[in-house]
């Protein structure tokens, strides 16, 4: 019996294995990061920058909150605490804007509000369970 044959098949094995456990990890990646994140795309009239547009950062019976706010990438609030709000009427105009709200909170098993509220508008979004806060808003003045 010759070895060449079962020395290949060792090697193909691992080959093989190796690719697939990469492939789950990426793909694990990517679930996770799908979780992590909650998106809202809103659409306001520019007339509505006229008045504040809120938006607050919630801690749910005590949970505390390390972050940042962006809008389009730039920190416009760094978040500490239980209670945050900033009046994003300020960083706004017509125009598209990415507005995220990212860090972490604790106790890991707490929950967290976010909402923004206009004279027009309200938007709730809750993240609950991993101590992981990645909200996302996207928004459109026109």
């Amino acid at each position: 019996m010759s070895l060449k044959p079962l020395a290949l098949a060792i090697l193909f094995t691992v080959i093989l294995s190796g690719m697939v456990t990469g492939l789950s990890e990426e793909y694990g990646a990517i679930a996770q990061n799908s979780i992590s994140r909650q998106s809202s795309s809103i659409n306001l009239n520019g007339s509505e920058l006229n008045q504040p547009l809120w938006l607050q950062i919630q801690g749910v019976n005590g949970t505390n909150i390390q972050g940042q706010i962006t809008v389009n990438g730039q920190v416009i609030k760094t978040l500490q605490g239980n209670n945050e709000q900033v009046d994003l009427s300020n960083y706004l105009s017509r125009g598209n804007y990415e507005i995220t709200v990212q860090g972490n909170y604790y106790p890991s098993q707490g929950s967290v509000v976010v909402e923004l509220k206009g004279n027009q508008t309200q938007v709730t979004q809750q993240t609950s369970g991993n101590g992981l806060l990645n909200q996302q808003l996207n928004m459109e003045v026109r």
